[in-house]
């Protein structure tokens, strides 16, 4: 009670010294109140906010009436409680190309437009016009991070900030949101393209496509060069009969943290945590994919014997395209790095219904087409088919540990014969830590999720306590990495389970997994490094290496306990 009063007495003392210093010392004191005020808020109080809204992930960004989902390494407020948002937040919430050219320019383009942006300015240019920002694009642990709310001026988005609960409503028609793609594009005039590989007479042009797509997206901010051999070397399975092989085997190898390795130091700097799939008649959804991602690597039908097309009757040597509109299945990998629309019909050797072609990067060298680059239309029969587009690269260090039982990734669904069911995958902690994401396939368009954690797993029962940490939608097929609404803790030793209710529209068997496929060689699959459990009503569960001899393709990320 003595200690309550005495600070209570010790309050009023200091709040009656800062009253008469502000109102009762003379004219300069006065003259400057104001300022003072307004300053020591700024200075003082701004960035306790800021820092409080940043470590308890407050901040709330709403665009008309549904509420937009970011991570906290894309969106952040600063000491001025201005909100300060990442090329990839501007990429995917504008609709447009964000790049960072030189480590301190950050380029635009949206439809007509372009908008460029420059580190530690308050002016940016708009076409060819400057424009006066509110805030100052930062470089801020290696990010380039421009202010909301200029970008929202300039693009004409509303934009309102309650500092009550830390929330940015955006409000914008559909006219403003519709952005058409231009007509043509190469991602060579970006320089966002890889180098030219020669796979020479080996089959590995799957390793070389998805090494070269991989590379694309992280340019030009990044010059990376990854090792296709590595991957060959260590691909997770191989097919009976046959040397080549296919984008999941790549996607195994990646998602599993076996590479990409670096062919400057061999060690792994980068993982993937998201792609997008695509197939054949999917050509806008890729040529949004090359605008905002980069290379999009893709299989087609080759008409030839060896790494040549100059002998097949589809491909016109003069103009370099191609166009085969037969029914054989696609044997060969190749990246998209551009399209144009306009492109001749008459440019092909046969004849073609119209025009258009998207523009490709081959593995045979750059004597191969216009310096290993050739055409191919869009009415070939297989370009577009397996397209893989790598959306999300991260640093080797995003997660302290993965939990995965699915090294040969992807090569078969489960399920009861209907869109939704529900997948769970027991693991065991290796240390103490924080279970802050989960991985899995979206099998097509428009799939969604509810993901739950599970603590202390003590059986099948134990799944009625799950809590749910994440939900949403996964516009396109593909792989995911989604955070938890929450990081749950574990501790070495403990069981503990991810369990997702998955639902893909038109889907039999929605739930990827491994298993020993027939054309996979014997050998490669072991069903004892996991326990998963599948359920039709999310209360009865399956073993599913007991009813489908087979691992769920169902991953959960960690993070370091603090």
């Amino acid at each position: 009670m003595k200690f309550t009063r005495r600070l209570t007495i010790y309050v009023m003392l200091l709040a009656i010294l800062i009253l008469v210093k502000l109102n009762t010392f003379g004219e300069d004191y006065s003259s400057v109140e104001t300022f003072r005020g307004a300053q020591l808020e700024e200075d003082v109080f701004y960035p306790l906010i800021a820092r409080s809204v940043n470590d308890a992930n407050l901040l709330q960004i709403v665009l008309n009436d549904e509420t937009y989902r970011f991570s906290n390494r894309d969106a952040y407020v600063n000491d001025q409680l201005q909100v300060m948002v990442s090329p990839a937040f501007v990429r995917d919430f504008f609709s447009c190309s964000a790049r960072v050219y030189e480590g301190n320019r950050l380029f635009l383009e949206r439809g007509d437009a372009t908008l460029t942006f420059f580190a530690g300015q308050n002016t940016a240019l708009y076409n060819e016009d400057m424009v006066e920002l509110v805030g100052i694009p930062t470089v801020y642990n290696d990010t380039f991070y421009v202010p909301l709310r200029d970008v929202c001026k300039i693009l004409e988005y509303k934009y309102r900030w309650s500092s009550k609960n830390y929330r940015v409503q955006i409000i914008a028609d559909e006219e403003t949101m519709t952005v058409q793609l231009p007509r043509n594009y190469d991602l060579r005039k970006k320089n966002r393209t890889a180098s030219i590989r020669n796979q020479g007479s080996q089959t590995t042009c799957w390793a070389f496509a998805s090494i070269e797509a991989m590379e694309s997206s992280l340019m030009p901010e990044q010059k990376a060069q990854f090792d296709e051999n590595h991957m060959i070397a260590n691909k997770p399975y191989a097919y009976s009969g046959q040397n080549g092989g296919d984008y999941t085997m790549a996607l195994a190898y990646l998602l599993s943290w076996k590479g990409p390795v670096s062919t400057e130091d061999g060690e792994i700097h980068a993982h993937v945590q998201q792609a997008r799939f695509y197939g054949q008649d999917d050509i806008d959804d890729i040529k949004w994919a090359v605008y905002q991602y980069g290379g999009v690597s893709t299989s087609i039908y080759a008409n030839v014997a060896g790494a040549s097309l100059k002998d097949s009757s589809y491909y016109n040597e003069h103009t370099n395209s191609y166009c085969y509109m037969g029914s054989e299945s696609p044997n060969h990998d190749v990246v998209i790095i551009g399209w144009d629309d306009a492109y001749r019909s008459t440019n092909f050797a046969n004849d073609v219904p119209g025009d258009g072609a998207f523009i490709c990067q081959n593995s045979w060298g750059t004597s191969f087409g216009d310096e290993g680059v050739f055409y191919v239309s869009y009415y070939d029969t297989n370009v577009g088919d397996q397209g893989v587009s790598y959306v999300n690269l991260e640093t080797a260090d995003n997660y302290a540990d993965i939990y995965q039982s699915d090294l040969c990734g992807w090569n078969g669904q489960i399920g009861y014969n209907k869109e939704d069911v529900t997948a769970a995958n027991v693991y065991t902690a290796r240390a103490d830590a924080q279970v802050a994401a989960a991985g899995f396939y979206a099998l097509d368009k428009d799939t969604t999720y509810e993901i739950y954690f599970v603590s202390k797993y003590d059986g099948v029962n134990s799944f009625a306590k799950r809590v749910k940490v994440a939900s949403g939608t996964a516009k396109y097929a593909g792989y995911y990495t989604v955070e938890f609404d929450e990081a749950k803790r574990i501790t070495k030793g403990e069981e503990f389970a991810v369990i997702i209710h998955i639902n893909t529209p038109g889907a039999d068997h929605p739930m990827a997994m491994e298993y020993q496929s027939a054309r996979m060689e014997a050998g490669y699959v072991d069903i004892k490094d996991g326990l998963g459990y599948i359920s039709r009503n999310g209360l009865d569960w399956e073993n599913v290496e007991e009813k489908a001899s087979g691992n769920l393709c169902l991953k959960a990320y960690t993070k370091i306990s603090e």
